[in-house]
């Protein structure tokens, strides 16, 4: 650091009068002085020659008038006094500028003014134009003001006398270099010596080139000497040829100023300046990485600078025409209420006007693209270390999709609370100490305890189960969820007695409530109210095994006591009973002349007629529209005789008035024995109906009895009959494929979906039925010969016919119970779909209940291996009896076709049409969509949209027709 005194002999007003003489004679080098604000107050001519400033005109000016644009807006002047101010000296070179407008390379030493009581007084400053050829060719007239200047500059001189290869060293060089203060003359190899060694060959080859060649020079180096301490230090060295005596030998003078700390400083700002192009690179690319948007702006004008990849994605647009803080109007943004945010108050409009950090929540930003999203801002003013803020960042984070489930939560949360309200099953909640924290109206209903009341109770304190078996069992459950996360939902039935003393029949669920993160942070218990089920089972158990209309057996519970009669007729020792199948003769008449309604009245009234000639241990059943069958149990043929004649002779006596007609009725009986040789219901049924329908071809009104050999004779023909036909049709392409269309009720069109039907031609009143022969087929095995027939020519079909494939929804095929059992047919089926052009997801396979129970296993692997493909399932003649609904839970079916003979009562019959509802619902539940086969007319159809059944097929709907000519 300089000196902060002067030592002079001379009195002071002399002394400071060579002083100013002196600073005003140096011309190369600007001496000026500055009171402690920066402010200049004494002015040099060397300062006005280099700057170009008179003294009129520098004199109270500010420092920084000299520095560049750059500069000044860095901060630079106010930099440097403050760093001389600290440290009692700076000095730096880099660009300064004239008044021209000219930039020169200055080096500036910057020195505080101090008095003894260490008070500033003002600044000192001295700069030299390293631009020019010269150095320090400004040699001052008093060794004292060079001393001064040199020693300000920390900059020292040499002498090379070329003739006698001596180098002069300067007080001050030496002094720089941490040798005495006295001058010192080395030959050519010391002074070189003096040099550091990675420098010294090319500093030798500088000054051996402009000694050969004098025109080379000045010489301008940066180099490292070697001090006395054994370390280097950087100089800048210029040199020129000189000659101090007129027509005397020349010599090489040049100056040595220190740049140690220059050098020092510029290799670390090289070093910060690429560790910074790291960080910055590095930064920017967080910046693209990041998912919020981010937007630069400068401050004050508000011109957008850069805006990352997010913030281009939100914003929909690029800034290049974004020049200031105005152009923001033309982004969109509106508040929750959908008024549109006036341009001074955008989050980033505010920070660049000098409004600071600020948070913004809840904007909605419109898109040119018409996309509306939910922003929240960030602003905030970047300001650098002089205080002043050039920069503002705003930061914007796309909150669509968390607004939109915070929307969705809450509407959800409302919807459960509604729901929890709503539900008729009682819900009630525990933290996972077990207090009761929630309970709903449901629940309040059982336990006759209002929820305000209930929280904070224990569970075990507040249910009274009667069943001490079932409410250890609750409360086990309880504890268990809470101890080991388990969940229970079998539970034991149980009767509530509510504090009001209702007793209510309840099924309790237990299941713990388990954050995402697993922890649990409570229980629900659900009771689900039984009592009106368990009242509603019994009377529907009672109506699925009755008639609606008469109060007879229908033919569901009717088949099944048959089976139970067979079986005991087969037992050894087993009794004998007899099957009658009873047809009404003349029924129709009554229906067409005085309407259904009077025809349902006549049933009525002849089963309860029928109904005394029957004992108590007999079953009496309305089997079909005009049919009724009965079992007599523990009786031979002779006496099931008497009591069909008993029958017939009640049928001939009854009289039926209506609209003043009177009517008479018969009726056709067929008789079969039920012995050890019954095999099945569907045989016992098959010779009875048989039986009546010869009592009908021999006369009607008579009874005819159908005994087993003469059945078996006559049914082996027929089936045999229909096996050849069969042969002859596979053999002359004389079955047909006919589709009937299934509409669905959603009162959309929507695309094509049909059931595959088959017909044989050539059938003496057009195509025939698959029910004439199917049932041959079926026990000859010809069945799977067919189901393999129907599958590949529809197949075959769909792919020839593009415009059908593509406008098809979804094709439906009945397979038979043989090939839903034959795994030969489920490897064909795979193959011919997997190798067919048409789509699989298009194909439906309609299978009944008693094929689908008869090998279980099979059933369930062949629908999931075609499932897999994409193909669907249905679940014809589906009925109501419990174990159609215990073999739908197993059943991994698409579809439910709800048997048609529920739905052709339901306009008639209350219990068919609940029935179909409930099954709909119960379809529902376990997510298959439900089809109404057999759909008649108009009102059922209106019954069945209301109800919410998903398809109709039907006569209504639509007949069968030709899939081919």
């Amino acid at each position: 650091m300089p000196e902060r005194f002067l030592a002079s002999a001379l009195p002071q007003h002399e002394a400071a009068e060579l002083y100013r003489l002196m600073v005003v004679g140096i011309r190369e080098v600007a001496v000026f002085l500055m009171d402690p604000g920066g402010y200049i107050t004494v002015w040099s001519r060397g300062a006005q020659d280099m700057k170009g400033y008179t003294a009129d005109e520098a004199i109270g000016s500010h420092l920084a008038r000299l520095y560049t644009d750059e500069d000044r807006e860095r901060g630079w002047p106010q930099h440097n006094l403050a760093k001389a101010a600290e440290t009692g000296f700076y000095s730096e070179e880099t660009w300064r500028k004239r008044k021209d407008g000219s930039l020169f390379w200055a080096h500036i030493a910057l020195t505080a003014l101090r008095g003894n009581d260490g008070q500033l007084l003002g600044f000192s400053k001295i700069t030299m134009d390293l631009t020019h050829h010269k150095l320090l060719e400004a040699c001052t007239k008093e060794k004292q003001e060079i001393d001064l200047i040199l020693r300000a500059a920390q900059a020292g001189t040499w002498k090379w006398h070329v003739d006698s290869g001596q180098i002069d060293l300067s007080r001050h060089l030496r002094e720089l270099l941490g040798y005495d203060g006295e001058p010192e003359q080395l030959d050519f190899d010391a002074w070189l010596a003096l040099v550091h060694e990675d420098d010294r060959a090319r500093f030798r080859t500088l000054l051996e080139d402009t000694c050969r060649d004098p025109l080379t020079a000045p010489i301008e180096t940066e180099l490292r000497f070697l001090r006395s301490d054994g370390r280097s230090q950087w100089f800048f060295l210029r040199a020129n040829w000189h000659r101090s005596i007129e027509d005397g030998p020349m010599q090489f003078l040049g100056v040595c100023v220190g740049i140690d700390s220059l050098k020092t400083a510029e290799q670390d700002k090289e070093r910060l300046l690429s560790q910074l192009r790291q960080e910055r690179s590095r930064f920017s690319d967080i910046l693209e990485q990041m998912p919020s948007g981010v937007v630069l702006a400068d401050v004050p004008s508000g011109r957008l600078t850069y805006q990352n990849r997010a913030a281009a994605s939100m914003m929909g647009r690029d800034f290049s025409e974004v020049d200031s803080y105005h152009d923001y109007r033309d982004y969109v943004f509106v508040d929750a209420q959908g008024a549109r945010i006036a341009l001074e108050d955008l989050p980033l409009a505010r920070t660049v006007r000098g409004h600071g950090v600020a948070r913004t929540e809840g904007l909605i930003y419109e898109r040119a693209d018409g996309e509306r999203l939910h922003i929240d801002v960030t602003t905030a003013a970047i300001v650098d270390s002089d205080g002043v803020a050039r920069v503002a960042i705003a930061v914007l984070h796309d909150v669509s999709q968390l607004k939109h489930t915070e929307m969705a939560a809450a509407a959800e949360k409302e919807r459960a609370l509604v729901t929890l309200a709503a539900l008729t099953d009682g819900v009630v909640t525990a933290d996972r100490d077990g207090a009761i924290m929630t309970v709903n109206p449901a629940a309040e209903r059982m336990i006759g305890v209002l929820e305000q009341a209930a929280r904070g109770l224990r569970l075990r304190d507040l249910l009274h189960i009667e069943e001490p078996a079932a409410a250890e069992a609750t409360f086990g459950a309880i504890e268990r969820c809470l101890g080991q996360h388990q969940t229970t939902d079998a539970l034991p039935h149980a009767t509530l007695v509510s504090r009001d003393g209702t007793r209510f029949a309840v099924e309790n669920a237990v299941a713990p409530v388990i954050l995402d993160s697993g922890e649990l942070i409570g229980a629900v218990l659900i009771m689900h109210d039984v009592t009106e089920s368990k009242r509603l089972l019994r009377r529907l158990g009672f109506e699925a095994s009755h008639d609606a209309l008469t109060g007879l057996v229908n033919r569901r519970e009717f088949e099944l006591r048959l089976q139970r009669a067979i079986e005991r007729a087969q037992h050894p020792g087993g009794a004998c009973a007899a099957l009658l199948y009873m047809d009404l003769d003349q029924f129709k008449v009554v229906n067409d002349t005085c309407g259904h309604q009077a025809g349902d009245e006549l049933l009525k009234r002849l089963a309860t007629t029928y109904s005394e000639h029957v004992r108590e241990r007999d079953t009496l059943a309305r089997i079909g529209g005009d049919e009724f069958a009965l079992i007599i149990e523990h009786c031979g043929v002779d006496e099931a005789m008497a009591v069909a004649q008993k029958i017939l002779d009640a049928t001939r006596a009854f009289r039926y008035v209506c609209k003043g007609r009177v009517f008479q009725l018969g009726v056709s009986i067929g008789l079969t024995p039920i012995d050890a040789g019954t095999i099945s219901v569907e045989e016992a049924m098959r010779r009875a109906d048989h039986a009546c329908y010869i009592a009908k071809d021999r006369g009607r009104n008579r009874i005819y009895v159908h005994y087993k050999g003469d059945l078996d004779f006559a049914q082996r023909r027929s089936d045999m009959h229909w096996v050849t036909r069969l042969t002859h049709a596979f053999q002359n392409e004389q079955l047909q494929l006919y589709y009937q269309p299934i509409l669905p009720l959603d009162d959309g069109d929507g695309p094509r979906h049909y059931e595959i039907l088959l017909r044989m031609r050539n059938g003496r009143n057009g195509p025939i039925a698959p029910g004439v022969f199917l049932p041959a087929a079926e026990r000859y095995d010809v069945i799977v010969k067919i189901d393999r027939w129907v599958l590949t020519r529809t197949l075959e079909w769909l792919a020839s016919n593009p415009e059908q494939m593509d406008a098809l929804e979804m094709c439906s095929i009945n397979l038979s119970r043989r090939s839903l059992a034959d795994p030969s047919f489920h490897k064909f089926a795979a193959d011919l779909i997997d190798a067919s052009e048409v789509a699989a997801d298009k194909l439906c396979f309609e299978i009944t209940e008693n094929g689908a129970i008869a090998d279980m296993q099979k059933t369930i692997s062949f629908i999931e291996a075609l499932s897999a493909r994409g193909c669907r399932f249905s679940l014809d003649d589906f009925g109501t009896g419990m174990t159609s609904f215990a073999y739908l839970k197993q059943l991994p079916v698409n579809y439910i076709k709800i048997d048609g003979s529920f739905i052709q009562m339901m306009s008639s019959s209350q219990v068919d049409f609940e029935m179909v509802r409930f099954t709909n619902d119960i379809s529902h539940m376990m997510g298959r969509k439900t089809i109404a086969e057999y759909v008649s007319d108009s009102a059922i159809l209106a019954s069945l949209k209301a109800i919410g059944v998903d398809f109709a097929q039907g006569y209504w709907v639509g007949k069968p027709r030709p899939l081919t000519p």
